[in-house]
């Protein structure tokens, strides 16, 4: 199996710290490709707590990763 790269530990690190209820919604939106109802139907939430931890897990990454919390809100 390939090495991973710096960037990919450091994500994987990062995301682990995160309360499991954001790192579930930002895997299955971002890593998964799910769109947010998908994501939602999938955990049996409503689409506004999906966008919610979305907003507050790419917050919380940002912060970890050192990232301009600005600009991470911007691609979600």
């Amino acid at each position: 199996a390939p090495a991973l790269s710096a960037e990919t530990v450091d994500l994987l690190l990062a995301l682990r710290a995160l309360p499991v209820a954001q790192r579930q919604v930002l895997v299955l939106h971002h890593l998964v490709g799910l769109p947010v109802a998908e994501v939602a139907r999938e955990l049996g939430l409503p689409v506004g707590t999906v966008k919610t931890r979305l907003a507050r897990g790419r917050r919380a990454l940002a912060r970890r990763l050192a990232l301009d919390p600005q600009e991470v809100a911007r691609d979600g």
